[in-house]
């Protein structure tokens, strides 16, 4: 059974990630400091490391959590039917529903993706997070009975160019000031997905 002391760990820990989440909203993971995370729940700094070992622990936690979301009540929605063009327009169409009810995720994903450009060890759990995303969405996009024609990496592939179609697309929009239009990635993934699915089966 769950001690007090053990119960008020996983609260402080629960506002760590929340007051985190609200702060990166409002300034970006470069623009906040572990000490903003703290004061913003009256915790003192050095206690910060009882909980995470450092700020980009946090934030890997973070977006693991936006990620499980994002399988679990939108991808997982998709079930095992339809075609692979009426899948990625489905997942165009969920990662908007998506990213609307969780904003702060929209800047999550987009920033933490250029901490991986760097080679130091601090962003192993962040790549092994996007590395997760990556194999969901695999998952969505090709039905079950597809896979088993697909090596785990044929599938990681087709998973990042659909990625970078439909979370670029909207990070390159929003940073121009631009309205956000689903059909633009929808129709340039079903354009070319599908060729490259029956492509793939011929072989």
């Amino acid at each position: 059974m769950e001690t007090r002391r053990e119960r008020k760990k996983q609260q402080t820990r629960i506002a760590l990630l929340r007051a985190a989440a609200a702060l990166f909203a409002e300034r970006g993971i470069y623009g906040t400091r572990i000490e903003d995370i703290t004061e913003r729940i009256d915790l003192g700094k050095g206690a910060f490391y009882n909980y995470f070992d450092s700020k980009d622990a946090l934030l890997a936690q973070l977006v693991a959590d936006g990620i499980d979301t994002l399988k679990r009540d939108y991808f997982d929605t998709l079930g095992d039917h339809g075609t692979p063009g009426e899948r990625i327009e489905a997942l165009v169409r969920l990662h908007g529903e998506f990213f609307a009810a969780y904003p702060h995720y929209e800047v999550l994903f987009h920033q933490s993706r250029g901490l991986l450009h760097l080679t130091d060890k601090r962003v192993t759990q962040l790549r092994a997070v996007f590395l997760r995303y990556l194999a969901h969405l695999g998952d969505a996009l090709v039905s079950p009975a597809e896979l088993v024609s697909w090596s785990e990496d044929e599938k990681l592939d087709l998973s990042a160019a659909v990625a970078a179609a439909i979370v670029g697309y909207r990070s390159f929009r929003l940073a121009a000031g631009l309205p956000l239009r689903e059909a633009t990635p929808a129709d340039a993934l079903t354009a070319g997905v599908p060729h490259l699915l029956e492509q793939r089966a011929a072989e």
